[in-house]
């Protein structure tokens, strides 16, 4: 029989807590000296690994992965250290620290199968690997991705493949900027990402725009490990790469973007989010850009029920600047990243993203460029999801083509506007893509023979991951339910107030206040007692049969949860709409360590209903079947899974 969504949930937290009675005292919180530090003393060591590989006719350069001995204590804090940053510690991942622990007392690493690049054996500070061969390959995809005099743009990730597969596999990405000497070490950000029974990880790629200082540079290390019970390998590595500041004396060849990036480099999420209807106005900002309406008197109006005019971009400082003095932030938008559609009318129905940049073929002198074009393509990133296109990672649910402008300096070919990809891509629903972009020069080359003209082509080749925008919200007017039982409209609600949450006198903060418009038909709901909601299609309500569910997933007959119990409904329909829609994200931290994340509910025209939070994860759901992970995965790791489940269930995103 399956058990409702928020049943399992619950049972999934009484099972935490049982199993954390037994634990051990989680480690003291690691702050960012500490990693800093922990990362100088490990490029020390890899220094000088990389220095005994070049002795011995080996490759020695960036992203060779080091392997680590956790019978040297400095490597072993590193890796506690590390996953303790990432919010692991031996409450949420007994097993894996308790394996941690086994190679640090008792399992030599001159014991255990290692290797180093190109399969060669390796002897160096003590270290001793065979050629038996890795269970894991790991590096750092870095690349420069423009800047101009003061700053330098680069995008990263840490990338970990174990193709013969591993129970856990974890894998992460610290950026900091350091003198050449590598001794003073200032972190910039930081980003981890943990898999079960997977072959390919890759954290969040990080967006960085590192000052340009005389005498500094970006260094990017990662620690990845994995482990295999069925074949009792094992497998923890180093690797680093550094990157100069300098703005060389040729010029910097490539695609450059300047939009789209991450803006509100602070948000959890690691994504560039677009909200073209609706977003966060108020409280926890995590909109990148949005729709704007610039009326005739001059105002600008974010997120707008009708009328947009264009896409915006939020001014992260003037945002942050709002929230000075204890209140809460305000998006601004940036009136100087404004675009407007090329022909006809605004479309948020339509999956669009503004690029600017500049695109610099690398053209040696006495050839010219005839033609510049380009291909841009929205790439999906996770796997099921609602994507109409597909499902699988690799597919194509976009194309398209750079705004190209008017170029003003040689051999400098400019873009700014925006990009329409189409409607019938599954953006709607928070599915990250990556954008893959490419731009090509066409041209002649004089023949040094005296002949004709040669023809040439030049590529470049530029990527813009995750992106996405949500759309999920009650209408207004919709009324909702405060702690002290008053039901008040759902634009009349302030971050910081609390909504009750369920029957038994719970409430929750409202950390965050999301409007905008909808150019879908909502979902109007009515139960047997004659109560009426109005929700969009992908809103959460909780069943007393089948849990949390999508409105648009709803049907006659159906039982949903109500303040007077469980109620059938009697009718659904859609109907058209023209108003504003709102939403909240609920809870605060210390709310919700105690309730848990199936809580976050609230009471809409008496109808329990999800947060904005709740909605993630509800269409997160589809993407991640935790059945079949637990069939690959291997007993032993089952309850970390589980864990791991309930701990990113209570992620703010």
């Amino acid at each position: 029989m399956r058990r409702p969504f928020l049943t399992l949930m619950m049972l999934a937290v009484l099972g935490v807590a049982c199993s954390q009675q037994r634990q051990p005292t989680p480690l003291a919180q690691v702050d960012a000296q500490q990693l800093a530090e922990d990362s100088r003393v490990m490029a020390r060591y890899y220094a000088q690994w990389q220095a005994s590989l070049h002795a011995q006719a080996l490759n020695s350069g960036n992203n060779e992965r080091m392997p680590l001995d956790l019978n040297n204590e400095e490597h072993y804090r590193f890796v506690v250290n590390r996953l303790q940053a990432s919010g692991l510690s031996p409450l949420n991942a007994p097993r894996l620290f308790l394996r941690l622990e086994e190679l640090h007392r008792r399992v030599r690493l001159s014991e255990r199968p290692m290797d180093v690049p190109a399969g060669a054996p390796l002897q160096a500070a003590g270290m001793q690997v065979t050629e038996e061969g890795a269970l894991c390959g790991h590096m750092i995809p870095l690349h420069a991705t423009g800047g101009d005099a003061t700053h330098a743009r680069f995008q990263g990730t840490g990338l970990t493949s174990c193709f013969g597969g591993s129970d856990y596999g974890y894998v992460d990405f610290n950026a900091y900027s350091t003198d050449e000497q590598q001794t003073l070490f200032e972190l910039l950000t930081n980003e981890s990402h943990e898999e079960y029974a997977g072959k390919v990880l890759e954290t969040t790629p990080i967006s960085l725009s590192v000052e340009r200082k005389e005498g500094r540079q970006l260094l990017v290390d990662s620690l990845a490990m994995a482990f295999n019970e069925t074949t009792g390998e094992d497998q923890i590595t180093y690797t680093s790469v550094t990157a100069t500041l300098h703005l060389s004396g040729a010029g910097e060849m490539g695609l450059f973007l300047e939009h789209p990036r991450e803006l509100l480099v602070e948000s959890p999420d690691k994504a560039i989010r677009i909200c073209l209807e609706r977003g966060s106005i108020h409280g926890f900002l995590d909109c990148d850009y949005g729709s704007v309406r610039i009326h005739p008197d001059g105002t600008w109006q974010p997120f707008p029920g009708s009328g947009a005019t264009g896409i915006v971009a939020v001014d992260a400082p003037a945002s942050k600047a709002t929230a000075i003095g204890g209140g809460t932030p305000t998006w601004i938008p940036d009136r100087t990243a404004y675009w407007a559609p090329t022909g006809g009318a605004f479309d948020t129905s339509r999956f669009q993203v503004a690029f600017r940049g500049t695109f610099f073929p690398h053209v040696i002198d006495g050839c010219q460029v005839t033609r510049v074009t380009s291909k841009v393509a929205a790439i999906l990133m996770d796997t099921g999801g609602w994507c109409q296109a597909g499902s699988a990672p690799g597919t194509i649910v976009g194309k398209g083509e750079l705004p190209w402008t008017a170029p003003t300096v040689p051999k400098e070919f400019p873009f700014d506007g925006i990009l329409d990809f189409g409607t019938g891509n599954c953006l709607n629903s928070a599915q990250n893509v990556r954008l893959e972009v490419w731009a090509y020069a066409e041209g002649t080359c004089p023949d040094p023979w005296g002949g004709p003209p040669e023809p040439f082509l030049c590529p470049a080749k530029a990527e813009v991951k995750p992106v996405d925008y949500k759309k999920i919200c009650m209408a207004e007017g919709t009324r909702v339910t405060r702690a002290d039982g008053k039901s008040v409209p759902v634009e009349q609600v302030k971050v910081g107030e609390k909504l009750l949450a369920n029957g038994q006198g719970l409430a929750l903060t409202v950390t965050t206040v999301h409007r905008g418009g909808e150019s879908k038909p909502l979902v109007k709901l009515r139960d047997e007692q004659g109560r009426e909601v109005r929700v969009t299609d992908t809103h959460p309500l909780v069943t007393a049969a089948r849990g949390v569910v999508q409105a648009g997933a709803l049907k006659v007959g159906d039982a949903v949860l109500t303040r007077t119990g469980a109620r059938k409904l009697v009718a659904v329909e859609r109907v058209p709409y023209e108003g504003l829609v709102y939403n909240f994200s609920l809870g605060t931290p210390e709310e919700l360590a105690h309730v848990g994340p199936e809580a976050r509910t609230l009471y809409a025209e008496g109808f329990l209903v999800g947060d904005s939070q709740m909605q993630t994860e509800l269409e997160k759901q589809k993407r991640v079947d935790a059945r079949a992970v637990l069939v690959r995965l291997h007993s032993e790791w089952h309850q970390d899974f589980r864990l791991s489940q309930a701990r990113h269930l209570s992620t703010r995103r």
